[in-house]
């Protein structure tokens, strides 16, 4: 998709090719700009590997990153992490994370230089804004997001659907409970 016009889709999936203890993608940063208000983006500033960690609650970016990129902060919080708490600062940045999923005005922490191969981490004030889901299947690991939420998955109810398809309920409930269908595993179906 050409870089100079901002696009409708909000959704991406990315395959690895093996399971993935981490999980890492490519994110565009930006000035601060709003999407809706628009046609073409500003310049990007930065290109960078971004980790996804749904235990930090805010985003966060390098000390080297914001000095490289001369970042000028809005402000200071005091972020608390695995070694007590500090001052930090903050800036406001647009994030474009894979096939232009944007998200405006994103307050970022700045957070000490990474041993790993990323200088963002994208926390819970991006993931909640959306639909976050991580499978397995054949040894690959699959990341899908998706901005704004859609529906609700629920893989126990899911489950109950394929498992009970075809059960009547008036038909004995498959347990072998001797009950009904209605009376017995059908309603652990409708919980929720």
């Amino acid at each position: 998709m050409p870089r100079d016009t901002i696009p409708v889709s909000h959704a991406f999936t990315t395959k690895y090719s093996a399971r993935m203890g981490r999980i890492t993608t490519e994110v565009t940063l930006f000035e601060p700009f709003d999407p809706a208000s628009v046609s073409k983006p500003p310049p990007p500033l930065l290109k960078a590997v971004a980790l996804w960690d749904t235990g930090a609650t805010g985003s966060l970016i390098t000390q080297r990153t914001a000095q490289k990129l001369g970042l000028v902060s809005i402000g200071s919080v005091n972020l608390s992490h695995a070694g007590g708490s500090d001052k930090r600062n903050t800036y406001l940045l647009t994030f474009d994370l894979p096939n232009w999923v944007l998200v405006h005005a994103v307050r970022v922490t700045e957070c000490d230089n990474t041993a790993g191969n990323f200088d963002v981490i994208i926390g819970m004030d991006i993931i909640a804004r959306g639909d976050f889901v991580i499978t397995n299947e054949g040894g690959a690991t699959w990341l899908s997001f998706r901005m704004p939420p859609g529906k609700h998955t629920d893989y126990v109810k899911e489950e109950w659907t394929i498992k009970y398809a075809g059960v009547g309920r008036n038909d004995l409930c498959p347990c072998g409970s001797g009950k009904k269908f209605k009376q017995c595993c059908r309603k652990l179906t409708q919980r929720g």
